[in-house]
């Protein structure tokens, strides 16, 4: 299963598409145990995230692969006690991958420091959350130690596709996690349910519409899993159980596209296919 779960609904109220605010304690419950029956081997959470760390750590995640991210912004000093205390909320002994929540807190120091925590034991790959391409450039040229990046991709936003990243990462022997596979649920609304903020991408919108019209928006959303092979997981979150047995129902049901049959659907419109960038929604 190439699925992943998302944890942030857990610990905030998030997503365009979120009507429903922080997931329930009764949800959460039951969105674990269907992931853990639906063969999904993957949590991603991270310290940021409200207090979803501490929710899933009065949970058994036995079994499953956790991903964690650092707190943007933390101080060197403070990045030991951190990893520590995400420990101690969420049960566990060791975090399976440890990520920097942005690439502008990297240094040498930082990977000194984190790799000295790796030796030890308490941390697995390590890694970074990426938001364009050309953080990956920067990365690249610094020289930091690289095993897991997760970056956002999905039928619209084919930018780290295009560059040939995903290829060159696939070829270090880094695992590569995809967030944003719905664009905060963008993707999963009809037309008249989307915000007039969107009317200015009204074409590209309408490409993703008119592709494959007959196919309901998630099977669609979801298509993309099939053209990109270099990816391990696919980090998708819901705020209720039903969601991800949808998802789930719908990953299996996939028809086979390759990178030819998606490119039409890319769009490099920044204000479509980068939420921080939407306003007004």
């Amino acid at each position: 299963m190439r699925l992943a779960l998302g944890t942030v609904q857990f610990g905030l109220d998030y997503g365009i598409s979120n009507h429903d605010g922080q997931v329930s304690d009764g949800e959460l419950d039951a969105i674990i145990a269907l992931a853990r029956h639906a063969g999904i081997d993957t949590l991603d959470t991270a310290q940021a995230y409200g207090n979803a760390e501490q929710r899933l750590g009065q949970r058994d995640t036995t079994g499953f692969t956790l991903i964690n991210k650092l707190a943007p912004g933390l101080p060197l000093s403070d990045v030991q006690a951190a990893v520590n205390n995400s420990l101690r909320l969420l049960g566990r002994k060791r975090l399976d991958g440890l990520l920097l929540h942005r690439s502008q807190d990297a240094s040498a120091a930082m990977f000194e420091l984190l790799t000295g925590l790796q030796q030890q034991g308490s941390i697995g790959k390590l890694g970074i959350s990426v938001y364009s391409p050309e953080e990956l450039d920067a990365w690249s040229a610094a020289g930091y130690p690289l095993e897991l990046v997760q970056l956002p991709a999905n039928l619209l936003d084919q930018r780290f596709l295009r560059t040939g990243w995903l290829d060159k990462l696939a070829e270090m022997g880094c695992e590569i996690h995809v967030r944003s596979l719905f664009l905060q649920g963008l993707l999963l609304m009809q037309p008249t349910q989307r915000a007039d903020y969107f009317q200015r991408f009204a074409t590209a919108l309408e490409r993703f519409d008119h592709w494959h019209p007959s196919m309901a928006p998630l099977g669609k959303a979801l298509s993309i899993m099939t053209a990109l092979p270099q990816v391990s997981r696919f980090v998708v979150g819901v705020c209720h159980a039903q969601e991800l047995a949808a998802i789930v129902a719908a990953s299996h049901a996939l028809h086979e596209y390759n990178e030819a049959d998606i490119a039409p659907l890319a769009s490099m419109e920044q204000g479509l296919i980068n939420p921080g960038l939407w306003r007004a929604r």
